[in-house]
């Protein structure tokens, strides 16, 4: 039996060198949880340890996950109409539930991550597709927040400011309101993996909200409102969720009422001071139209400046232009008033030639009289406008200008106003 037992262990060694068995290795029975319990139920110390790969999305064998979105503007910088955008600095907020973070705790604690939990947690990979120019802020540490609950709710946090390109009609302009596109947008994932959604209607995250209390230079907000229909753009690479909010701006006419309209409309009616000057006082009233229409040139240059180059009219452009037309027509009123004033001292002086020579020939053949005073009707008849007095024209012009211009005013507001 001794010669038996070694050769049988003789044999169990050399197998077990060769690698033909395996010895099972037997532990003390304990009592322990079961295995459905130690997979789902971690302890908070835990959740990041063991077997999570952050490379993958939550349910990646399953349905896509769905990430709630949620956007605070905090700050709303400018809104150039030059470069047709607008830069926001904003709270992006986005939750969605990842199972392999679930944990135990009786307390209700959450487990919250710094900038680090970008590195450790599968986030959603999100864009603006309208976006210009964008940067996170650092001061005085990076600002950013993610934190988990015990049920594997993911809430990500991001602050950063944006400037984001917006597509303005600027046929009103400046008595327009623009409405801007704020969308955002899956990268990476289409819609079998990922889907986006505006937080719901009494969520602890607000959709798309305004901070109070905010001002800005040309614009104010009317509205604020996200699209909460689901929507999806179709690429080569696949279908791919978004989302869509529209932001209302309604500007400032107080400013350039004050800043354009007020100071032309002062400039055309100084330009009607010259119809009290005497005609003949050419240096004043020339040089108080030109004066008034080289103003008013050098005030559209600067308007123009700051409005892009637009193929059509828009709202600024009609007032300055119809001011233009109406502070040279002023010029052209004086030249009118010059000129006849001119014929007028010409017929007078030929007049008085005429009744001189006359007077000394009166004592001539009848023959040469008649031919004579043949020749001055002739001269009388070649100043067909010699019986239109230059004051004349002074005084319907003080009346015709003003009600002229009120009756532009009549259409210009209603039609851009309205």
């Amino acid at each position: 039996m001794t010669a038996i037992y070694y050769l049988h262990l003789f044999i169990l060694i050399s197998s077990v060198q060769s690698g033909n068995v395996t010895i099972p290795v037997t532990t003390p029975m304990t009592k322990s949880t079961p295995v459905t319990d130690t997979l789902s139920k971690k302890r908070i110390d835990e959740v990041l340890t063991g077997n999570y790969d952050k490379k993958y999305r939550p349910n990646v064998h399953g349905p896509p996950v769905i990430v709630t979105a949620s956007v605070l503007i905090n700050s709303f910088y400018s809104s150039t109409d030059t470069g047709m955008d607008y830069t926001v600095t904003l709270f992006l907020r986005t939750r969605w539930v990842d199972p392999r973070l679930e944990y135990t705790n009786d307390k209700n604690q959450t487990l919250t991550l710094h900038s680090d939990g970008d590195n450790e947690v599968w986030v959603p990979p999100l864009y603006f597709p309208d976006e210009k120019s964008g940067q996170f802020h650092k001061l005085t540490t990076e600002n950013v927040l993610l934190r988990i609950y015990p049920d594997g709710t993911v809430l990500h946090s991001a602050r950063f400011t944006i400037t984001l390109s917006c597509m303005m009609h600027l046929e009103r302009y400046p008595m327009d309101e623009q409405t801007c596109n704020m969308e955002i947008e899956s990268f990476s994932y289409t819609t079998v993996d990922l889907i986006l959604q505006w937080a719901p209607d009494g969520d602890t995250l607000e959709a798309f909200g305004v901070r109070e209390g905010i001002s800005l230079p040309q614009f104010r907000f009317n509205q604020a409102t996200p699209d909460r229909s689901r929507t999806t753009r179709n690429f080569t690479t696949g279908n791919f969720s978004y989302l869509t909010a529209t932001i209302s701006l309604q500007r400032q006419k107080e400013l350039f009422i004050m800043s354009s309209y007020l100071p032309s409309l002062l400039i055309v009616v100084l330009s009607w001071f010259s119809f009290w000057i005497n005609p003949n006082s050419e240096p004043a009233r020339v040089s108080l139209v030109m004066t008034a229409l080289l103003t008013l040139c050098t005030q559209m240059n600067g308007i123009q400046a700051t409005v892009p180059r637009v193929a059509h009219l828009n709202a600024i452009d009609v007032w300055m232009s119809v001011c233009l037309v109406f502070v040279f027509a002023a010029l052209v009123e004086y030249a009118a008033v010059n000129y006849i004033s001119l014929q007028t001292r010409k017929q007078s002086r030929r007049k008085q030639q005429s009744f001189e020579m006359i007077h000394l020939i009166e004592d001539k053949e009848n023959n040469k009289v008649s031919c004579y005073e043949s020749t001055v009707t002739k001269t009388y008849f070649r100043d067909v406008i010699g019986h239109v007095r230059p004051g004349q024209i002074d005084y319907y012009s003080r009346i015709a200008f003003p009600i002229a211009f009120m009756v532009f005013n009549i259409i210009y507001w209603p039609t851009y106003l309205c």
